[in-house]
């Protein structure tokens, strides 16, 4: 009987013990999977890298979690973020050498997000607000290229610069474009990585175009007006054409259009396979060409101003 209890009190000793060991092993897990936290008497500040910015685009949001004596606190203190528009990529973290960042992922709305923090019982010093979107639009800047078409008409590339008041461009912001004459492509783009948004306006008259934002800071913002211009081409005539003999003496004249812009070439093709070129632009230019033969000849003046535009105009000469 005495051996049968030592045995059996050999065993349940054995089994204590291994239940301590099981026991020990699942304390320790337990406390290793426990978080850190800052203490209570711990500060939290959060600092972003753009108080704006564009659509589907991100800002760095950044914790500074330090103790009360100023020294940060632990690494791998972990510290959770929340933001009111918009998602955080983590939404929690941990610090290294009091640090903690995430990115705050603008989607496709506009508007403020507030962004908040915590971590244990650091009193978090303030909010901070990043103004994301058309919500965030000061200028609107609208250029075309080319400014001026030819006088049969062309296309203009229409390119709407989109910034906040600082001068920070913004993406995905939506543009409207609106022109008073021709065609756009799109009415409406939206900016890219660069913060501009590009239409393609053709038109055979003048036309005055815009870009607007809606929901900027002071609401709907409008660019100034671009005013896109049809060339004038210059002006080509023949006056009185005399011939006596072989010789025949041609008027012409020769002015710039209604633009202004300055003439570059004026030559003259006699129609016998002769031209002279470079000759004096104005009012009541006289030139004399001698015929080899008699005949009807086609004279033609041809104006060239210095944006290309050109003009011909012909006349009669009888040689006798």
């Amino acid at each position: 009987m005495t051996r049968q209890i030592r045995a059996t009190s050999t065993r349940n000793s054995r089994r204590l013990r291994a239940c301590g060991v099981v026991l020990g092993l699942v304390l320790t897990a337990s406390c290793s999977k426990a978080s850190l936290m800052a203490p209570s008497s711990s500060t939290l500040t959060l600092l972003v890298s753009r108080t704006t910015v564009g659509l589907s685009t991100s800002v760095n949001v950044t914790a500074l979690v330090y103790e009360s004596s100023g020294t940060p606190v632990h690494d791998g203190t972990v510290v959770d973020f929340f933001a009111t528009l918009g998602t955080l990529s983590p939404a929690q973290t941990t610090t290294k050498n009091g640090q903690a960042t995430v990115q705050l992922l603008t989607g496709t709305e506009s508007g403020i997000s507030e962004i908040t923090a915590k971590s244990g019982g650091a009193t978090l010093a303030s909010t901070v607000k990043v103004t994301v979107g058309a919500a965030a639009a000061g200028v609107v800047e609208l250029a075309a290229s080319p400014i001026s078409l030819p006088s049969t008409g062309g296309t203009s590339v229409l390119t709407a610069t989109v910034s906040d008041a600082s001068g920070n461009r913004l993406s995905g912001i939506p543009v409207t474009f609106s022109h008073n004459a021709g065609s756009l492509d799109q009415s409406s783009a939206s900016t890219d990585s660069n913060g501009q948004a590009q239409s393609r306006l053709t038109t055979l008259v003048n036309s005055t175009v815009t870009a607007l934002v809606a929901g900027g800071t002071s609401g709907s913002l409008t660019s100034f007006p671009v005013i896109i211009t049809l060339r004038t081409p210059p002006i080509a005539t023949f006056g009185t054409v005399t011939a006596s003999g072989f010789t025949a003496t041609l008027q012409y004249s020769a002015f710039p259009g209604a633009d202004g812009t300055a003439i570059t070439s004026v030559t003259i093709a006699f129609g016998d396979g002769a031209s002279q070129g470079s000759l004096g632009a104005g009012s009541a230019q006289s030139i004399v060409h001698v015929y080899g033969s008699v005949g009807t000849y086609v004279a033609r003046l041809t104006v060239v101003d210095a944006a290309g535009e050109t003009t011909i105009a012909s006349t009669a000469v009888v040689v006798r």
